[in-house]
């Protein structure tokens, strides 16, 4: 957990529902960002190619519950979902840039490449184990 006077950022850190039932309540990140009244919910996943678009929409529909407890719990704040989606090769959507300008600004590809850097490495590490495995 990070805080200060202007944000509050946690990570992997469960969500206690007040408002209702909440089943998937351990996001990736919650970035709490007093100044502009918002909550951003953030959560990751690295699929296989054919199923960017398909684990995007599974992680939006997972989390719906939890983004409704954040508008409780934050009133008058805007709660917005970001998934980040880059799949085991590295490759990302033009959505994703989209988003991430949001986030992060000017240094959009920036942000990008050092997150591709880090998928292809790892799957590159679990690519040279199974083969000592074999």
């Amino acid at each position: 957990m990070y805080e200060n006077e202007r944000a509050n950022a946690f990570w992997d850190v469960a969500v206690y529902a007040e408002n209702a039932e909440v089943r998937a309540h351990r996001i990736d990140a919650r970035l709490i960002d007093k100044q502009k009244k918002r909550v951003l919910a953030v959560e990751m996943s690295c699929p296989w190619i054919d199923n960017r678009t398909a684990k995007d929409k599974e992680k939006t529909t997972k989390y719906a519950a939890l983004r409704w407890e954040l508008k409780q719990q934050y009133p008058g704040y805007e709660v917005k979902q970001y998934n980040v989606i880059i799949d085991v090769l590295g490759g990302w959507s033009e959505d994703l840039e989209a988003k991430m300008k949001e986030l992060v600004g000017e240094r959009t590809k920036h942000v990008l490449k050092r997150m591709q850097k880090v998928v292809l490495s790892h799957s590159l590490n679990i690519a040279r184990s199974f083969k000592i495995l074999l």
